[in-house]
Parts: structure tokens; C-alpha cells; sequence
């Protein structure tokens, strides 16, 4: 009888959602109907914005990373399609059930509201996390890259021949990287190389790439050796690193502190006044 009961429970949800995608659906086509017959349609959607502080040149390189890697486009696919979140969310509540037939209903009910905000909140979380972490590889890689670059420009080659040798090889050590610098190489292709890097530091709005950028430009511009430049640029590279991971090196001591604090010195403080305390109070 509990178990008939909560699975007539269990339809009454499921099929509200229903409903209630059905309505989110059947609005969202009024008002794209309503916006075509106004002509705001089509504006509206050429004039978009892009998300957040992001500009679209930023947004534009996180998709094509995204696209590029199997685990971020499935995250991606997730956080954008809310009747796939509200799928997971049921049949995650479903294998709760399952395994906890004795739940009640308030158990049931914060289970299935914890499953739904993990469910919203984890892909879009977990792909950001992904991205930056891709980020933070490419700018430690590109010292690298950069000496490899140099060696080529030393042997003959030109920059454009060199940068595309390098990121053609440099799949085995960073994909990421390569995948960027050949999408540079074929931007230059279409509108030279000096727009493509141009592109490039907005896209990749770092430290790193703005150094970069400044360099090869540089020397397209005025027509100096880039050579020793190169080198020059990647040993300011890994100097920049090296002072980054000293600094998050000095700041660990005053964080350290805090944990510290909690479980050291107060089960100290604990240890030496308990038995005073004790002696004075024998009755507590």
C-alpha cells in the first residue's frame, strides 16, 4: 500500500513536469510567432549578446574547445537542455527510490531537491572547471611552443611556416594548444597574419598570449630578427610562472593558519583547562 501510494506520488510529479515543459514550450513558440509577424525575429537574434563579461571572440573559442572534446560537449549539452536536466533529476530520484523503498515522503522530497540542484548546478560548474584548467595548460605549455617556434625561425623557415610545423607537432603535448595555433594559421591564411593574432589575444585574453602577440607582431611590423626575441619572450615566459607559484607559495603559511587555529590550538586549549575545570567543578 505505501509502495502503490508513492509511485501514484511518484506519476503526479512526473507528470506536472510534463506540464509544466509543456507550457515553457507552447510560450516560447507564441513568442517567437508574435517577434517573426513583428519582424523583431531575426534582429533580435543577430543582435544577441554574448553571456556574461565575455566577448564574442571569447565565446567563440570556448565552443570550438568545447566541440573539440568529447566530455565537455556532453557537459555542455547537459547544462543547455533543461528537459534532459529534469530526465536525470527523475531517474536519479527513481534509483533513490529504489534503493530506499522505506524513505518518507520528507526524505523522498529533499532527496529529489538535492538531486535537482546537483543536476543544474554540476555540468555548467564542471565544464567551467574543465575549460580553465584547459586555459592554464595551454598558457604552461606556450614557453615551449614559443622555443620551438624560435628553433624553426633560426633553421630558415618563415613565421607562418614555422607556427604551423610546430602546432602540427605539437598535438603530442598539448592538443589544445595545436587545435588554437592551427586556427590562427588558417584565420592568416584568409586575412594575414597580423589580424589572426590580433583575433588571437582577444580570444585568449592572458599574459602570456599578449606577450606573444606583441612580439610576432612586432617583428612583422618593423622586420627586426625574432630569434633571440623568441627566446628572450619564453624565458620572461617561465620567469612569470616561476614568480606566480612563489607567490601562491607565500600566501600558504596565512592560509594554513585557519585550520590551524580550528584543530590545533583550540583541542589545546581543550586539553590544558579541562582538568582545572574539572577540579573545580567535580560535579559537572
Amino acid at each position: 500500500m505505501k509502495m502503490g501510494s508513492l509511485l501514484f506520488y511518484l506519476s503526479l510529479i512526473l507528470s506536472g513536469f510534463i506540464i509544466f515543459l509543456l507550457a515553457v514550450s507552447n510560450k516560447k513558440k507564441l513568442t517567437r510567432n508574435k517577434d517573426i509577424l513583428s519582424g523583431t525575429y531575426p534582429k533580435e537574434k543577430a543582435n544577441k549578446e554574448p553571456q556574461g563579461n565575455k566577448n564574442k571572440q571569447q565565446v567563440e573559442l570556448e565552443q570550438l574547445l568545447i566541440t573539440n572534446n568529447k566530455l565537455l560537449n556532453t557537459l555542455s549539452e547537459i547544462d543547455k537542455n533543461i528537459k534532459l536536466k529534469l530526465f536525470i533529476t527523475l531517474l536519479l530520484t527513481g534509483i533513490y527510490v529504489l534503493f530506499n523503498p522505506e524513505s518518507d515522503r520528507k526524505g523522498l522530497a529533499i532527496a529529489g531537491a538535492v538531486i535537482f540542484v546537483l543536476t543544474i548546478l554540476i555540468p555548467g560548474s564542471l565544464a567551467n572547471m574543465i575549460l580553465k584548467r584547459k586555459v592554464k595548460n595551454m598558457m604552461t605549455d606556450l614557453p615551449s611552443f614559443v622555443d620551438l617556434v624560435a628553433i624553426c625561425v633560426q633553421t630558415g623557415m618563415t613565421i607562418n611556416a614555422a607556427l604551423l610545423r610546430v602546432a602540427e607537432d605539437f598535438k603530442v603535448l598539448n592538443p589544445d594548444l595545436s587545435y588554437v595555433m592551427l586556427r590562427v594559421i588558417r584565420k592568416a591564411e584568409i586575412v594575414g597574419l597580423l589580424s589572426a593574432l590580433d583575433t588571437l589575444a582577444v580570444s585568449l585574453p592572458t599574459r602570456e598570449i599578449r606577450m606573444f602577440t606583441t612580439v610576432l607582431q612586432q617583428s612583422l611590423n618593423f622586420g627586426s630578427s625574432i630569434y633571440g626575441h623568441l627566446l628572450q619572450l619564453s624565458s620572461d615566459m617561465r620567469e612569470l610562472q616561476l614568480l606566480t607559484i612563489e607567490e601562491h607559495l607565500g600566501t600558504l603559511s596565512a592560509k594554513m593558519s585557519v585550520p590551524l587555529i580550528i584543530f590545533i590550538m583550540f583541542p589545546i586549549i581543550i586539553l590544558i583547562v579541562a582538568p582545572g575545570v574539572m577540579r573545580v567543578f567535580p560535579n559537572v
